[in-house]
């Protein structure tokens, strides 16, 4: 278990360190029958996991509910929030971890003066004391399950995830869940069964 953990981690940071060289990307996985899904109206609703029974959708969910409905529209359906021919089943989590500690900065600064009798030159090292401060990696990943409402069918699904440092713009759900959005629906329906990376827009 321990050896996952730290293969866990070790994945997650070369994802991040990847990202600060290039575009950020995401994983991407989709499953499908590999029949034509005909186009028709869709409504987003929130995995039953999400909402405890009883309660209220949370009020971001309709945030992140129009990112999904944009998308779905680009891929040919027709969005709705009432009596659909299909619902899309949205879920998004959001997992964080501590990274290993970052470089501490070694700072050098050097200043000097001469001039008459009064002249000097003088100089300094500044090494900060203590340990680095380390690095929060979020991973966030949505997932999409679309049910025909005739019978109850799961036509297709879907997951996109992203890892970043959780300093970074692209952790913040009202950015990620519009990329990851995009790059899961992007060529709808795609390939059933790959795993395949994905530029994210910027």
């Amino acid at each position: 278990m321990a050896m996952r953990v730290l293969q866990g981690t070790a994945l997650a940071m070369a994802v991040v360190l990847a990202g600060c060289a290039s575009s950020p990307t995401a994983e991407v996985t989709r499953f499908h029958l590999g029949q034509p899904i005909p186009s028709d109206t869709i409504a987003v609703v929130p995995s039953p996991d999400a909402v405890a029974p009883g309660t209220a959708v949370p009020l971001e969910f309709a945030t992140y509910a129009r990112a999904v409905a944009a998308e779905l529209a680009r891929a040919g359906f027709r969005p709705v929030e009432g009596p659909s021919a299909y619902v899309a089943v949205l879920k998004i989590e959001q997992t964080a971890m501590q990274g290993p500690p970052r470089a501490a900065p070694f700072q050098i600064g050097i200043g000097g003066g001469t001039g008459g009798r009064g002249g000097g030159i003088g100089g300094s090292v500044s090494v900060p004391v203590g340990k680095a401060p380390s690095s929060e990696i979020r991973t966030t990943s949505l997932s999409l399950r679309i049910r025909r409402q005739s019978d109850s069918t799961s036509v297709w699904e879907g997951r996109a995830s992203q890892t970043t440092a959780a300093d970074a713009a692209g952790a913040s759900l009202t950015v990620a869940v519009p990329r990851l959005a995009a790059a899961l629906l992007a060529g709808f329906p795609g390939k059933s069964g790959a795993v395949e990376t994905v530029k994210l827009a910027q």
